[in-house]
């Protein structure tokens, strides 16, 4: 219980942080080609991309969709698929990346939410990570744990 409340007090912190700007060039955080990995067929559908819901605000349904081609802090290829959202905020995302350097190439089904600036937070092992919309773009920083952020440039993919 008590890893729920801290959990979802650095969600309420994180959400009226100014977010910090990258240190490296918008061009190096998103990269043509970079690839994550291939997700499985799943008989059950879930890494489909669901229809918008009906009656919610066009700033959350625009996440809806397939993300990449991103790098984070111009290395790790990142990639994500936002296969739901829901009109309590929720928001299913199935986050991946590449290997580099010494990590391996993960893939994890995550449950996020908007928060009320429109940002998506998704949590993730090491921290979490906010991203906001900007011109067609989903711009993202990755607040590590240990200290520190990660930044990342995702565009647009078709699914």
């Amino acid at each position: 219980m008590k890893r729920i409340v801290a959990s979802a007090s650095l969600l309420v912190l994180l959400s009226a942080c100014v977010e910090p700007q990258a240190s490296l060039p918008d061009s190096a955080l998103s990269r043509a080609g970079c690839y994550t990995v291939d997700l499985y067929d799943d008989p059950y559908r879930r890494n489909e991309i669901q229809p918008a819901k009906v009656g919610l605000s066009d700033n959350w349904n625009r996440y809806l969709g397939v993300w990449g081609e991103g790098a984070w802090n111009g290395g790790q290829c990142h990639e994500i698929h936002v296969t739901e959202v829901n009109q309590d905020g929720s928001v299913v995302v199935i986050d991946t990346v590449a290997p580099y350097e010494t990590l391996r190439a993960e893939s994890h089904r995550r449950t996020g939410r908007i928060d009320r600036n429109g940002r998506l937070i998704v949590p993730g092992s090491n921290g979490p990570t906010v991203y906001s919309y900007e011109n067609g773009r989903l711009r993202g920083t990755r607040f590590r744990r240990s200290g520190g952020t990660d930044h990342v440039i995702l565009l647009p993919k078709s699914s």
